[in-house]
């Protein structure tokens, strides 16, 4: 056992410690004792006490005198900082949603620490682990990747295990033990795409994230709509992505422009495109504009989010509107609501409802 050149009991105090941060060992579990735990990772007794030793001056284990080791909730005083993790820092919505969460939290004394995920689930991780060792009193995230696969639900439930309430925003894992705030993603779909279809498109297509919770429920707005209306669901006019915007950009914009270009080079192209998000909405008519495809008149197009991008007069795109602002407050407001215990066990499941904004980007066809 030879990690780096570490010494070996700093090896198995760490390797112990990330068990007890990923939520494999839980809180009031007892440990393996001694003998158990030279056994596994081949060191002596002298050298699982000493890693025991640190890991209780450090506060994550205590021992009960002829019981053994056991880990502890591990609570300290309040810090008075709340930990809140994106899945980018760039100015999109995400400045609005942290405006919202400062008015809330700065009135009361608390400061956010920043994590930027980069819609990466490893670096996610990373960032946790750190907020576990920071002990945060709070902490609000919005989860990389969130529609399939989630791996990190284990170390959110340590903070919670760690009477550290979380706030998740912009999906929902149907665990009880998180808060979560979010805008009715599936209805905003069925908005955008019914909008379309009130002003005589039927062949309408979208561009959405394949792995992102949010987008993928817009899509089932998306589908909800055309079936609703007896309009039926074309795979051609269907194009998903898995390439993180956030993760690799120049690989992201070319994927779009791909997705863009099989589209109107469809037998029979779509004369409306839903974008899951204003991102999207606007790269596309980008593309479109390079292409000589004017919007509306062309191709029409919706985004979702009304960020202040497609608000500019010269970009213009209808949009779903999705909270910002008063999500980031909400997610202050429960945040101090658990931290000083003025609500109950349960915890809060805040869904916003979204309508759209009419701008100059979908064209009228009926006569």
């Amino acid at each position: 056992m030879n990690v780096n050149g570490l010494p070996k009991y700093i090896q198995v105090k760490n390797n112990i410690e990330e068990l007890i941060h990923s939520g494999k060992i839980k809180p009031r579990d007892k440990l393996p004792t001694e003998s158990d735990l030279c056994e596994e990772y081949g060191v002596s007794r002298h050298t699982v006490r000493k890693a025991l030793d640190i890991l209780e001056q450090d506060g994550l284990v205590y021992k009960k005198q002829g019981l053994g080791t056991f880990c502890s909730e591990n609570r300290k005083q309040k810090t008075y900082n709340i930990g809140f993790i994106s899945i980018s820092l760039h100015d999109y919505i995400f400045a609005d949603i942290l405006s919202g969460i400062d008015s809330i939290l700065h009135e009361n004394g608390y400061q956010i620490i920043l994590g930027n995920s980069k819609d990466d689930q490893n670096r996610e991780r990373e960032i946790l682990n750190e907020f576990l060792k920071k002990d945060v009193d709070g902490l609000i995230i919005e989860p990389a990747k969130s529609g399939y696969n989630y791996p990190n639900i284990g170390l959110l439930e340590r903070f919670v295990d760690n009477k550290i309430p979380v706030v998740i925003i912009d999906s929902n894992f149907e665990n009880d033990k998180f808060n979560y705030i979010t805008v009715n993603d599936q209805q905003g779909g069925y908005l955008a795409t019914k909008y379309f279809i009130d002003k005589g498109h039927t062949n309408i297509a979208i561009i959405y994230k394949g792995l992102h919770k949010p987008s993928i429920n817009r899509f089932k707005g998306y589908e909800q709509a055309l079936k609703e209306n007896s309009i039926p669901v074309y795979n051609d006019y269907v194009k998903k992505y898995y390439v993180s915007e956030f993760e690799n950009p120049k690989k992201f914009k070319e994927e779009i422009r791909s997705l863009a270009i099989e589209l109107i080079k469809a037998k029979t192209p779509p004369t409306a495109i839903f974008c899951f998000n204003d991102q999207i909405a606007i790269l596309l008519k980008e593309i479109l504009d390079d292409l000589n495809y004017k919007i509306p008149e062309d191709i029409s197009i919706i985004g979702f989010d009304d960020s202040k991008l497609v608000r500019l007069r010269h970009i213009s795109i209808t949009s779903v509107t999705h909270p910002k602002i008063k999500a980031g407050q909400k997610a202050g407001e429960i945040i101090l609501d658990k931290i000083n215990d003025e609500v109950s066990d349960l915890n809060e499941n805040v869904i916003f409802n979204p309508k759209i904004i009419e701008r100059n980007s979908v064209k009228e066809l009926r006569e």
